[in-house]
């Protein structure tokens, strides 16, 4: 019995241990940027401690308490990023994670959507990029759709397109400026020389600052408030196709936070202008966009 007591006691002694490592020693009130704040200002709530002589900085939405970001500093003033760092979606999923090495990104990067599947890795040193890949996901079966793959050091890029079955579509390969593009079909494969490796996105007239003035005039933010949504910060992903005279179609939504903030964003998208066509080896093609919108609820 004696024994049994003993036992409980020092279980207990370790768990009490244990709950105060885990214990918040800084607080701090930031913005989205992670700067500073009065507390009424702010848009994340930081919780720190020590780890591994380093400052771990858990950030909390100030309106809904979920994490978002956490990351590590060298110190407490927050002046250079050291360490891991992860962000989250707000259904709690992954978003991003990588390391930072004296402030800037170190080794490999990856992102992912709201499904969890990956759409993006970077590989850097010293925060410069050296190779990236993007992957992008068919509507209708979550398949692999899209895969490029762009390595700097060599000067090598390579692109794959996948149909819904997970079959080899089209297949790219450049070395510097000139590249083979190779379509598969069941009648053979069919060879094109490629002489650019010009490509752009899809982008609303005006770019950023356009988008932002049409999002201004035509978008309403009390959508989510007067349908009685909580005090939250919710990012809203709209995806759709611009064709290659800019015409927008397909427009459907990847998150579903409802309050009609998915609904109102479809909206101003399908009315609004044309948008700038993309453009793949110097030649404008449809492509997909996803576009985020973000909802503050006060």
């Amino acid at each position: 019995m004696i024994k049994r007591m003993l036992l409980l006691f020092n279980l207990c002694i370790f768990l009490v241990v244990i709950g105060k490592s885990q214990a918040y020693k800084f607080i701090y009130y930031l913005d989205e940027n992670l700067v500073t704040v009065e507390k009424q200002k702010a848009v994340l709530i930081g919780k720190g401690n020590k780890e591994n002589n380093l400052l771990k900085l858990d950030c909390f939405s100030a309106y809904t308490n979920a994490l978002v970001i956490s990351m590590h500093f060298k110190d407490s003033t927050l002046t250079v990023v050291e360490g891991a760092f992860r962000s989250y979606h707000v259904n709690g999923k992954p978003e991003q994670e990588g390391n930072y090495l004296n402030g800037f990104e170190e080794g490999t990067w990856y992102k992912w959507d709201t499904l969890a599947r990956k759409v993006d890795s970077v590989f850097y040193k010293n925060g410069l990029p050296y190779i990236h890949a993007t992957y992008t996901y068919n509507n209708k079966n979550g398949s692999l759709s899209y895969y490029s793959l762009k390595d700097s050091l060599p000067d090598i890029y390579r692109t794959i397109s996948y149909n819904e079955d997970g079959i080899v579509e089209s297949e790219v390969f450049f070395k510097g400026q000139k590249g083979l593009l190779k379509r598969y079909s069941e009648t053979g494969v069919q060879s094109d020389s490629l002489f650019t490796r010009e490509e752009s996105e899809a982008v609303f007239p005006g770019g950023d600052e356009g988008w932002s003035n049409y999002l201004k005039r035509n978008l309403n933010p009390n959508v989510p408030v007067n349908k009685g949504a909580k005090a939250g910060i919710y990012k809203v992903i709209i995806r759709f196709i611009v064709t290659k005279d800019g015409t927008v179609t397909g427009v459907y939504a990847e998150t579903y936070h409802g309050y009609g903030m998915e609904k109102e964003v479809i909206r101003i998208i399908s009315k609004g202008p044309k948008w700038i066509p993309a453009v793949q080896y110097g030649r404008k093609v449809n492509a997909y966009r996803r576009q985020p919108v973000t909802f503050l609820v006060e």
